[in-house]
């Protein structure tokens, strides 16, 4: 007797459970009431830029931030051997800084901008002509 009770809630169980997936895949796909709205991941990550002009540049490298939401951005300069070199920086506003490269050596650099609240960390390479 409890045997017959249990395989009849399993039946029912069974059976709910395919008429529920059975309505799941019947539904339009046309119908927009129906469908939940996709949201990709690039829609939603504002993407930093930094532009560095002149490039080549003789005595300042201009740094412009572009939708950046930095709280406490830094910079560092390497030589191409990887010696970190000791920067004057000039803070103009909230998106743009000033290098001077004037007694640097003509060659190529690398400024390494990073911000450790929002985990920003690049590199990118300029030349002192």
């Amino acid at each position: 007797m409890v045997y017959d009770i249990m395989k009849f809630y399993t039946l029912l169980l069974l059976l709910s459970f395919t008429l529920l997936n059975f309505s799941f895949a019947q539904s339009p796909v046309g119908d927009s009431k129906s469908e939940l709205p996709t949201i990709n991941k690039e829609s939603l990550q504002i993407v930093t830029d930094v532009e560095l002009f002149p490039n080549p540049a003789t005595e300042i490298l201009n740094i412009k931030l572009i939708n950046s939401n930095f709280r406490n951005v830094e910079f560092e300069v390497y030589n191409v051997i990887g010696n970190k070199l000791e920067i004057e920086l000039d803070a103009v506003n909230a998106e743009n800084f000033r290098i001077n490269v004037k007694d640097f050596n003509t060659g190529y650099y690398l400024l390494i901008v990073k911000d450790p609240v929002s985990r920003f960390n690049k590199a990118f390479k300029f030349r002192k002509y």
